[in-house]
């Protein structure tokens, strides 16, 4: 994938889930989200920059450690220029950051996708608390952390489909669609862990991949780890393609 078409999908990755505050600086997007997620709680190099990566690390981590967040997360991908990111790389290696996460985006073409949507997903076209409070709990998300993802996920300017099934009064399943520029993104795609392997992530994604589909959208995309090779088996049986690799670099302040 060319670096004009991974800026792209780094866009919409970035709009689909708003920070609560985002820092332009020198072509970095710096975002804070009180701790939600690694995505929204980065620094993301997006647009050609000009100032030396040694001053840009120190100044993000500044800003890192003047939040209230614990660590300082920097997210690299194969959009960037590959002497920047090989230097940005070595150098956040060499004060401390950890390499964590690594995975990468993946496409799929909804021209030609035909799989149907089950009866059994229940599907909205905004987000209800009730779907927020379960759909947080679902992936773990508490505390002060839970009110910021709210502020965050109410904050979606764009059309969004809110994926859900629901056995026995409780959610099983979930996952979220947003769609910008003909395309739709998944997100954050849940089963309960007492009912997997019974096909209910395969439901969800293609219940959200047919409303992208069905609002005019062309392609379908997502982001998945490496070692999550479950996931991975999943999303090649409904024909998503592996594209370009991301990862991120970590340091956890003590």
């Amino acid at each position: 994938m060319d670096p004009r078409t991974i800026l792209f999908y780094e866009e919409l990755q970035s709009n689909a889930f708003p920070a609560l505050q985002t820092v332009m600086y020198d072509g970095w997007s710096v975002r804070f989200g009180g701790g939600f997620t690694y995505r929204v709680n980065d620094a993301n190099p997006m647009y050609p920059e000009h100032l030396p990566v040694e001053e840009k690390i120190g100044y993000v981590e500044a800003l890192y450690r003047a939040s209230s967040l614990d660590k300082s997360i920097f997210k690299l991908h194969e959009g960037m220029d590959p002497e920047r990111l090989a230097a940005c790389d070595r150098l956040l290696e060499a004060n401390g950051y950890v390499k964590e996460r690594h995975g990468n985006i993946f496409v799929c073409d909804l021209t030609s996708f035909s799989r149907p949507s089950s009866e059994d997903v229940t599907l909205e076209s905004h987000l209800t608390e009730d779907w927020l409070d379960r759909f947080l709990t679902m992936n773990g998300t508490e505390g002060a952390t839970k009110d910021a993802a709210k502020s965050m996920l109410r904050s979606i300017v764009f059309p969004l489909t809110a994926a859900s099934i629901w056995e026995d009064g409780r959610m099983i399943a979930c996952g979220l669609g947003v769609m910008e520029r003909g395309r739709i993104g998944l997100y954050d795609i849940f089963v309960d862990a007492s009912c997997r392997r019974r096909g209910l992530g395969v439901n969800i994604c293609a219940a959200i991949m047919n409303e992208g589909k069905a609002a005019g959208c062309t392609e379908a995309y997502l982001q998945c780890l490496t070692n999550n090779h479950g996931a991975r088996r999943l999303y090649a049986l409904l024909g998503y393609k592996e594209t370009y690799a991301y990862w991120f670099r970590i340091k956890r302040f003590t």
